[in-house]
């Protein structure tokens, strides 16, 4: 289930820029009709709206219950600012302004900060005892960082 409609997009970006970032038919933009979901606009939309809300349940994956049972604003906003990234990405992927970027990257760097538990969503955890950061213990030790490795132990 996506997060980003085509109604909430279009109120962020205008629809006349939308349907040219999507209509590579090059029709008359009065004979797209954005609320049928058979047009390929539509179906182009809600392809980039797709791949972008899988990306956000893979963060959002064993910290939250997914699905959601109700998509929190900051989620929308993250999701909206990322499928506006991809649809423009179509098009001018080379050329891609530096604000796009960095709006981009801002909504990235608030996902992973969900991920990690720096920022907490007021939605049903994944586990009823989850706590959160702080109830977290993170390590940095790897099997290289022992004094004493299984070959040491195994000359004795």
């Amino acid at each position: 289930m996506a997060y980003s409609t085509v109604d909430g997009i279009s109120k962020k970006i205008d629809q006349r820029i939308l349907i040219q970032l999507l209509d590579d038919e090059s029709r008359q933009q009065d004979l797209i009709d954005l609320t049928d979901p058979a047009d390929p606009v539509v179906e182009r939309f809600s392809q980039i709206a797709n791949e972008v809300a899988e990306g956000i349940n893979d963060s959002l994956r064993g910290r939250y219950k997914l699905p959601l049972s109700q998509t929190s604003t900051t989620i929308q906003s993250i999701s909206d600012d990322m499928v506006i990234y991809n649809i423009k990405k179509r098009r001018m992927r080379d050329s891609m302004p530096e604000s796009e970027q960095k709006i981009f990257n801002d909504s990235t760097k608030q996902l992973q900060q969900i991920q990690r538990g720096e920022t907490t969503l007021d939605l049903e955890p994944a586990a009823p005892d989850t706590q959160g950061i702080s109830g977290e213990i993170r390590v940095n030790k790897t099997a290289s960082d022992r004094y004493f490795s299984d070959n040491f132990w195994k000359m004795f």
